[in-house]
């Protein structure tokens, strides 16, 4: 069985401060996350690494060139909808704008979807505006956001599209997505990854560009602040080191599509 890596990262407008009663003025919305992209692009061009940017129409508008040069270094560009407040647990129909103007951007056919915040619900209409596959089911439990502990772990179909779960294990489905990632030690995601690559032949991990940024002016809860900028840059750059020496391969989500299929 192979043994695969899809790092995947949200790149969107950091409004995240909203969420928390803080404002931010839309420029810093736009800056943190392409402060923080362009240090992550540094550390994956550094180890080689290839990764898929689910990125908003909306950020890709603002710096179509920095889009372009992340498609010319071979990473795979995704969509995350047209704005990152957006919700598509309702109404989808933003969508086929949202991709018609990325792939416009990009010059590249757009084949994969990410809601923001994980919310949507017709997973089988994202067929109606092209896509092949979908990663917006994360089989665990999140406090106050989502319980999906019968969600099916494994690539499957739901009608004509390719769900990409996120990574949980079995049975107890603990997660490795960011907030997990980062408040967590390395040995955790070293241990997690052997773990979930004996039932399943790929590790997802989700992270956003703007955790990689200086955050240290912001006012947001700890477990969001506890790694930012250089403390976490090393410790994504720890484990693709580990990863790497333990012979993992590190996959876009179109290149494992193709692999699956």
């Amino acid at each position: 069985m192979d043994k695969i890596i899809l790092l995947s990262f949200d790149l969107e407008e950091f409004d995240l401060p909203r969420e928390f009663g803080k404002e931010i003025n839309e420029e810093n919305e736009f800056e943190v996350s392409k402060q923080g992209l362009i240090f992550v692009l540094d550390l994956l061009s550094k180890h080689e690494v290839k990764a898929t940017f689910f990125t908003t129409t909306n950020f890709a508008r603002r710096y179509p060139n920095l889009i372009k040069n992340l498609v010319k270094g071979k990473h795979e560009i995704a969509c995350h909808g047209y704005y990152h407040s957006d919700d598509y647990y309702e109404d989808m129909f933003k969508l086929k704008k949202a991709k018609q103007e990325l792939e416009k951007i990009t010059k590249s056919k757009i084949e994969g979807f990410r809601a923001p915040r994980f919310r949507i619900k017709n997973i089988s209409e994202l067929s109606n505006f092209g896509f092949s596959y979908d990663s917006s089911i994360h089989p665990t439990y999140v406090p106050g956001k989502y319980l999906n502990l019968f969600k099916k772990r494994k690539p499957h179909k739901i009608g004509d599209i390719t769900e990409i779960p996120l990574s949980t294990l079995p049975f107890i489905r603990l997660p490795i997505f960011w907030l997990a990632f980062k408040n967590s030690p390395l040995i955790y995601s070293k241990i997690f990854t052997k773990i979930n690559l004996f039932s399943s032949n790929y590790t997802m991990l989700v992270l956003h560009p703007w955790e990689f940024a200086d955050l240290s002016q912001i006012k947001l809860p700890i477990y969001i602040k506890r790694k930012h900028s250089d403390k976490l840059l090393k410790h994504l750059e720890n484990y693709i080191i580990w990863c790497k020496k333990k012979n993992y391969e590190f996959f876009t989500f179109s290149d494992f599509l193709k692999l699956i299929s």
